[in-house]
């Protein structure tokens, strides 16, 4: 009986040096963690506001896993303290999503993932819905754009998947204004579409988007030398030049280059299979076609008619195209309507959170 008496206070004895009471002060000579493989002690000792050779009490070492869980990344730290290792085991958030950048104007090649991992130690490739990481992306991301000229807040919105309706990606968007499509350089455009091109509405209201917005560049171009006749028109469009504010919106500039082609005549226009359209409504507006008015303003306002029917379908951000197919003997050009539907998700936006020591322990000064 005395034995066990004594082995059963040898285990309290242990236990009050992992765990710590309210009032003592703890100097460790080492840091660990357990349970994150891919962060090294280091790092995460940096986030923390932790360091060997500092005291702490147990206030502050409890403050210190609580910066830890502010990051985002863990759903459970705890820690131990055995009188000289300090050590964290930590479980990861199985949370953890893909970021999309493409509504922000970076410059063109400019690897941002790269960037990122560079100003951020912890950055991976992914983030936790929200958080110090995220708010450190943030940031980061608003500091590049400063960069190169752009002044503007950066927010975040939860990206919804279409196929599980669950959180899919973590999207970074310009909240404090606009940003679409700016001024284009023109080469090799014929001086009769110059001033359309221009004045082109359609351009100057179109909403920039890296992945996309090139191709509707290209595309407006492209109907708009369809539309007079130049259906094999060659468009090529690439970014050009920094970004510039103009009246509260950020414009994003593009140089255009054109292979003006051979002229066709107008045959006929149809309309793409999968558009939740009547067909009849176009044939109806194909028979009242008349001599008298231009093909290219014809086919203007075929477009903005079908456009319009889409957008009271529903579709807001649809994108109308004429898909032409060519009779080279005949010299006629056939098309077929097409559209880009847009894509639908019911995204939430995220604020920013206040800054405090772990999230400039987060960003490499």
């Amino acid at each position: 009986m005395r034995k066990l008496c004594t082995q059963f206070l040898g285990v309290v004895s242990l236990l009050s040096a992992a765990i710590p009471t309210h009032g003592q002060t703890f100097t460790p000579q080492s840091i660990h963690f357990t349970g994150a493989p891919d962060y090294s002690d280091a790092a995460l000792a940096n986030v923390a506001g932790l360091a060997v050779g500092i005291s702490y009490t147990t206030d502050e070492l409890k403050r210190q896993a609580q910066q830890l869980m502010d990051i985002g990344i863990f759903e459970k730290v705890s820690y131990k303290f055995d009188g000289t290792k300090l050590n964290y085991t930590v479980k990861m958030s199985s949370q953890a999503f893909p970021i999309q950048v493409s509504s922000l104007p970076l410059e063109v090649g400019k690897d941002v993932d790269a960037l990122l991992k560079a100003n951020i130690p912890l950055y991976r490739g992914t983030l936790p819905p929200q958080g110090l990481l995220v708010e450190a992306v943030r940031r980061t991301l608003e500091e590049l754009l400063a960069g190169e000229g752009v002044h503007a807040q950066v927010a975040t919105e939860l990206v919804e998947d279409p196929a599980t309706h669950n959180t899919g990606a973590i999207k970074f968007i310009i909240a404090s204004q606009p940003v679409r499509i700016g001024t284009l350089k023109l080469e090799g455009v014929a001086d009769f579409l110059k001033p359309q091109l221009d004045l082109n509405a359609k351009l100057s209201d179109l909403t920039f988007d890296s992945e996309r917005s090139t191709a509707d560049v290209e595309r407006s171009v492209m109907d708009a030398y369809a539309a007079h006749g130049f259906a094999a028109a060659e468009v090529h469009a690439v970014r050009y030049g920094f970004p510039v504010t103009e009246e509260g919106v950020i414009r994003v500039p593009y140089k255009v280059t054109v292979k003006q082609g051979r002229s066709y005549r107008l045959g006929t226009v149809t309309l793409a299979p999968n558009l939740p359209l009547d067909p009849a409504e176009v044939d109806r507006l194909m028979a009242s076609r008349t001599n008298f008015i231009p093909d290219n303003l014809f086919l203007e306002s075929l477009i903005t008619q079908v456009e319009m029917k889409l957008k009271g379908q529903g579709y807001l951000n649809c994108h109308v195209a004429l898909e032409p197919k060519l009779d080279e003997n005949a010299g006629v050009a056939n098309y077929m309507i097409e559209a880009d539907l847009g894509a639908t998700d019911h995204s939430g936006l995220m604020k920013a959170e206040g800054a405090n020591g772990a999230l400039k322990n987060l960003m490499r000064q």
